[in-house]
């Protein structure tokens, strides 16, 4: 008995406090926690009506009874139960009609297939009271099969986005030189040893070299200097805070990996080689500030 006298006496100051409150004062409303028997989180709140150049990028769909959750993305996935989850490797892809779908795979169970169909429409969870979903899903996994809604992540339709044109570009843009520049770019970003996140420039020098001015992932940047004829990379070194080159940023060179980035401001140009592949994106920053 005794134990419990601090929690009443702590829980009497708190009433006398909400009493002397200023007139027209009032709390916060909590939201309701999640289902504790689910072990899935229920979805959160539909996000603002995305920009005219936005797209789904991505889905988080949640459903019941069985409890499960989908996070599906181009390129990668996530599906978890209360037991258990996938890491996925797939392709979300839009339908006709605004309909989208997901298929996934874990690396190393490419059998252990994970469907969803998305739809647009209202979607209300059965174990929740809070508003409608703008999407509803209907998902299927090795052992089963569910129901659920989802909101969708939105950003820059970077499929579609328009191919990347150098000759077009003004003196002051340095992806003017993406074509001579291009194999010297990509050896820097992927093989210098530096996280890669962007190449904010690139420029010519003397006896056949290139700069490479790379980000990384933690925002430090890094000038590898590489040999454009036979590709050996001869310096990395790290770049000082205020040293800022002419034309940095404008635009940056995201590498294209296993998924697309998800911007939500801006534009962006596909970049592409000799042989139409794409190869990363350029991204011009406007609006974004």
């Amino acid at each position: 008995m005794h134990r419990w006298i601090p929690a009443l006496l702590l829980l009497l100051l708190s009433a006398c406090r909400q009493e002397e409150a200023a007139p027209g004062a009032t709390a916060p409303t909590p939201e309701p926690p999640p289902s504790a028997s689910s072990g899935v989180p229920a979805p959160p709140v539909e996000p603002a009506a995305p920009g005219p150049e936005e797209v789904p990028r991505a889905f988080l769909c949640r459903g019941n009874e069985p409890f499960w959750a989908l996070d599906a993305g181009d390129g990668d996935g996530l599906f978890k139960q209360p037991y258990g989850e996938l890491a996925l490797e797939g392709e979300l892809r839009a339908l006709a009609g605004g309909a989208w779908r997901y298929r996934g795979a874990p690396v190393d169970g490419p059998g252990e297939m994970v469907e969803a169909l998305i739809s647009p429409g209202q979607c209300f969870d059965t174990m929740a009271d809070g508003p409608a979903l703008p999407w509803s899903a209907v998902v299927s996994w090795p052992d089963g099969q569910g129901q659920g809604c989802c909101r969708a992540e939105y950003g820059l339709d970077m499929a579609n986005a328009p191919a990347h044109d150098p000759a077009g570009k003004p003196q002051d843009d340095w992806s003017r030189l993406l074509p001579e520049l291009g194999p010297a770019l990509r050896r820097c970003a992927f093989d210098a040893g530096v996280a890669t996140e962007a190449v904010t420039v690139a420029w010519p020098m003397n006896r056949g070299k290139a700069g490479v001015r790379l980000r990384d992932s933690g925002q430090d940047r890094f000038d590898c200097v590489v040999d454009t004829g036979t590709g050996a990379i001869d310096a990395i070194r790290l770049v000082a805070a205020d040293d800022r080159l002419a034309g940095e940023g404008r635009p940056e060179w995201l590498p294209a990996r296993d998924g697309a980035p998800v911007l939500h401001c801006g534009r962006v140009e596909r970049a592409l080689d000799r042989e139409g592949k794409l190869t990363g994106w350029l991204y011009y920053r406007e609006g974004c500030d």
